[in-house]
């Protein structure tokens, strides 16, 4: 059947306009769709994940009491130390299943013994820099089965929810990514510089908690918000933090960083500002809320130590080393390269 010219042409326009592809509107709202979904479904995948984790420890730490039970009813007694097992089958099985924990980032060294080698304790928490990841609460395993340590849910005597995690974030500041990227620095210095000002933070943090939360390796983090205005400079960070955590895990210093929404992170900062009795700070830390509650993101940046400071004898003196290691980093790093 021929088509007519008339009938031809029309054909042609109707074929050019459905080339023209998607339309600026169109766009936008496909964008906005992805990221309402992705805003949804990436925190809620993280928790499944952590949860998972959490079941394939406990189901490790099972294993491993079972057969404790069975040396104990072939020796009468119970190894006095778990990492260092002989080549029976239930040690086998013990030390196959403690390789099981550390691969799901969750510690093996918390292992002691009770008189006369009668009973035992295996305590395994998040690894150092782990906490809200791997996991978010302690074991212990004993012969008498597993329980939860009362550790692993210790922030939220400080005002933080149940959802946010093992952390108490003490501060809000703004920007932090962007911190310094107008100076001419390399990558190199430029990791030094933003590692020396995580350090400063580090320290500084135990003063801001009134030295009522020790952030030790095992223990509640404690962090600061930091309200980030997306930019291109953020991509450098992004790119640069890998080497940065790797730079303070070598000074004992254990950083996790993780992204929140602006209004969890502020209803959280200020609940932990009236848990330690911090009244005159809230204005001004709701007013900087306020200030970034739209186009912008929360970035908790969380510290684990191996030394936390105790006191403010202990804080003077650490805080001036570090604050001093801070501005020699800042006035090496201004310095042209030599050569």
């Amino acid at each position: 059947m021929l088509i007519k010219e008339k009938d031809k042409k029309k054909h042609m326009i109707k074929m050019k306009r459905n080339k023209r592809g998607f339309t600026l509107g169109e766009m936008v709202v496909t964008v906005a769709i992805v990221g309402s979904i992705t805003a949804i479904a990436v925190p809620n995948y993280m928790r499944v994940r952590m949860q998972v984790n959490m079941e394939m420890v406990k189901q490790h730490l099972k294993t491993i009491g079972t057969h404790m039970n069975d040396l104990y009813n072939q020796n009468s007694q119970f190894h006095p130390h778990i990492n260092s097992l002989g080549s029976s089958g239930e040690e086998v099985a013990i030390t196959a299943s403690l390789f099981g924990i550390n691969r799901r980032e969750y510690t093996t060294n918390g292992y002691t013994t009770g008189p006369n080698l009668s009973t035992f304790q295996l305590r395994t928490c998040p690894q150092a820099g782990r906490w809200g990841i791997a996991g978010d609460r302690c074991f212990v395993l004993t012969p008498l089965g597993i329980t939860e340590d009362a550790i692993g849910n210790a922030a939220v005597a400080f005002g933080v929810g149940a959802n946010w995690g093992n952390s108490v974030p003490v501060n809000i500041i703004t920007n932090f990514t962007t911190l310094g990227s107008s100076f001419l620095f390399t990558n190199a210095k430029r990791i030094e510089w933003m590692a020396a000002y995580l350090e400063y933070e580090a320290v500084w943090l135990n003063s801001q908690s009134d030295y009522k939360i020790q952030n030790t390796l095992d223990g509640p983090a404690l962090s600061f918000i930091s309200f980030e205005t997306p930019t291109e400079n953020s991509k450098l960070f992004e790119a640069l933090l890998p080497s940065v955590i790797e730079t303070l895990k070598a000074k004992g210093i254990y950083l996790t960083v993780k992204e929140h929404t602006v209004a969890d992170s502020a209803t959280t900062v200020l609940a932990v500002q009236k848990a330690l009795g911090h009244y005159g700070n809230l204005s001004y830390l709701q007013y900087v809320a306020n200030l970034y509650s739209s186009n912008s993101k929360a970035l908790e940046f969380s510290f684990q130590v191996a030394q936390p400071v105790k006191n403010q004898a202990e804080f003077m003196s650490r805080w001036h080393s570090a604050s001093e290691n801070f501005s020699k980093v800042k006035s090496e790093a201004l310095l042209p390269e030599p050569g």
